[in-house]
């Protein structure tokens, strides 16, 4: 069954966010969470082992793990675009010691999926951990490079331009679905399994653009194989001071990064969930964490729990409405 969003899946988030909120306000039972952590904490990753969100929340765990004495590990749950781990979070004990580094997806299902196995209030967030910055490139012989260069090629030959995705209605596909509808253009998205698998038809030539993480395009960009158009995120990224941001292209539309955060599961206590939340933040204050974590394309963050709620409360509106103009489907 196809799903296009409505309205009922942005209330969704909206009651999400307003459960969020209700489950940080002081609880009584503060006694059972004196101590916390008295024993080893897990959290979930549903990103392969060794790729940059898995390098990262492996930083975060060996540094809360010092300041809390206790082991924090690392526990891969992959598959099914984040789904399994999430329902998985939704599951477990809500005593602070299972946790969830979940990607953007996790919202993006709820929007796009009829049914993806969790609600957004199964889940507490406690911190962003990072902004993922998403980067378009070309080729390295494009005549493509700037955004005004492929809005001045698209719009003189209409659907003549292909750009690459990791799949529909992730968050590079809705980026370029804002982009086309700012600047008025129509392109051909050609969706693949993976940056890797897309690479070849870009820089032969069979592809114009392609749209994916930082980390990935830069090491093509660095090799001399290919040229960064833009990134969306709040600022650019210290490794290519020279790519300007969408929103300094002229498109804040399509200003969208993904990000990369910490859950724990509904019903957590708040002082738990605070906790967690005070400690993730003075860890990523750490200059030397944030240089490393800079170093693998991403920007280090670390908000509060309602902070963090609240932008993901302003990212799902932005989301939906360009999901619901360009009927994107899911299912």
């Amino acid at each position: 069954m196809s799903y296009a969003i409505g309205s009922h899946a942005l209330r969704i988030v909206l009651c999400a966010f307003a459960a969020w909120v209700a489950l940080l306000l002081p609880v009584s039972a503060v006694g059972q969470e004196g101590g916390f952590p008295n024993r080893p904490v897990k959290i979930i990753v549903a990103t392969a082992a060794g790729g940059s969100a898995d390098v990262t929340i492996r930083l975060v765990a060996e540094k809360l793990s010092v300041a809390w004495g206790q082991p924090v590990v690392v526990e891969q749950r992959t598959g099914a675009n984040g789904m399994i781990a999430t329902q998985l979070l939704a599951r477990s004990a809500p005593d602070g010691y299972t946790a969830y580094m979940s990607l953007s997806a996790m919202v993006q299902n709820v929007l796009l999926r009829s049914n993806p196995g969790y609600k957004l209030d199964d889940v507490v967030p406690v911190s962003m951990v990072v902004s993922i910055p998403i980067t378009l490139a070309a080729g390295a012989n494009s005549p493509i490079s700037s955004i005004a260069d492929l809005v001045n090629a698209a719009k003189s030959k209409p659907d003549s331009l292909s750009y690459s995705t990791s799949g529909i209605g992730g968050g590079s596909h809705i980026t370029m679905m804002a982009l086309s509808k700012a600047a008025g253009i129509s392109m051909v998205h050609v969706p693949y399994a993976g940056e890797a698998q897309a690479l070849p038809d870009l820089l032969e030539g069979r592809l114009a653009l392609a749209i994916g993480s930082a980390g990935f395009f830069g090491a093509q960009a660095n090799a001399g194989k290919a040229k960064l158009i833009a990134i969306t995120g709040p600022r650019r990224i210290p490794q290519y001071p020279d790519v300007p941001t969408m929103a300094e292209a002229g498109y804040a539309g399509a200003n969208l990064p993904g990000w990369a955060g910490i859950f724990l599961p509904r019903g957590t206590p708040a002082p738990i969930v605070n906790r967690f939340s005070e400690s993730v933040r003075k860890v990523l204050a750490d200059p030397e964490i944030r240089q490393r974590i800079e170093t693998l394309g991403f920007l280090p963050i670390g908000n509060s729990s309602s902070e963090f709620a609240s932008y993901i409360q302003s990212e799902a509106r932005t989301w939906s409405t360009i999901i619901k103009e360009n009927n994107i489907k899911l299912d």
